[in-house]
């Protein structure tokens, strides 16, 4: 019985440790800036501007070229309807959406 006793005894320091504190913040509240980071949504490609300059991609409301930084995202390449991002270390390609509406390619004869 004493040798039960004592290797619960042993053991009840070790499954303490284990358990989860329910006052502690959740994990998203604990470190909110590892959290800001993963949970961020990805830009929107809003446009893309040719001229004389050069290409332009408007991503989050910022018009930038190639090679321009806004905050960790950097533009690689401007193509006609998509832009290549490297973001995070990942590389990734935004798309134009297609357009709600689409002009008319001929008028209407009554």
């Amino acid at each position: 019985m004493s040798r039960w006793l004592l290797t619960l005894g042993c053991a009840l320091p070790l499954l303490a440790a284990a358990a989860v504190d329910p006052t502690l913040p959740p994990p998203a509240l604990a470190n909110p800036a590892v959290e800001a980071a993963a949970a961020a949504p990805a830009p929107q490609l809003q446009a893309i501007l040719r001229g004389p300059a050069g290409a332009r991609a408007v991503l989050g409301g910022r018009s930038l070229q190639v090679g321009e930084r806004h905050g960790d995202l950097r533009v690689l390449a401007i193509r006609a309807r998509s832009v290549l991002i490297e973001r995070q270390g990942q590389r990734s390609e935004l798309h134009l959406i297609q357009p709600i509406l689409t002009p008319a390619t001929r008028s209407l004869s009554r």
